[in-house]
């Protein structure tokens, strides 16, 4: 009992001997800024603050996305932090994640997907496709749409205007 005593207590210290600066566990709290390292290290360490008040430097965790937290910084967000054991990044805390405070979207029971929004915005890479049973609208790089229905074929990559019942063609 001693010995597996020693050894959860070990697991607790963090590397050097030093005291670990959140204790066993997760803690919430929020990112505050980015902090300019100078040392090499790829990934940026952050100005944390957790929800006691206290302000840390804190590295992320391997599998934490930068682009992410940075989002979680500007938004607010909360996240959970750890103490990071083996010095990730050379920080003592590290950041693991964000909790999720909204459902993610998700079909309702009658399978209706609804997002709103004051403007909501879609961006593809290459195109953007959105199917029904009979009908589809296709947008690609450089402007050429094609709407397609199962009377209605329209393939617009130059100038199409359609006014009521007026249809101007080049």
């Amino acid at each position: 009992m001693a010995r597996s005593r020693t050894v959860q207590q070990s697991a607790a210290r963090p590397a050097r001997g030093r005291a670990a600066p959140l204790g066993p566990g997760l803690h919430p709290g929020v990112v505050e800024m980015a902090v300019a390292r100078g040392d090499g290290e790829p990934r940026p360490a952050y100005q944390v603050r957790t929800s006691g008040g206290r302000r840390l430097l804190a590295a992320l965790d391997p599998g934490v996305s930068p682009a992410f937290i940075d989002e979680c910084m500007r938004e607010g967000r909360t996240v959970v932090f750890a103490d990071a054991h083996g010095g990730v990044g050379g920080a003592s805390v590290a950041i693991l994640g964000a909790l999720q405070t909204a459902s993610a979207p998700a079909p309702d029971a009658h399978g209706t997907l609804a997002l709103e929004g004051r403007h909501v915005r879609v961006r593809a890479r290459e195109t953007l496709e959105l199917e029904v049973p009979g009908s589809s609208l296709r947008i690609e790089p450089g402007g050429a749409v094609r709407l397609e229905g199962d009377r209605l074929v329209i393939d617009m990559a130059a100038l199409v205007r359609i006014f009521s019942a007026r249809v101007e063609l080049p």
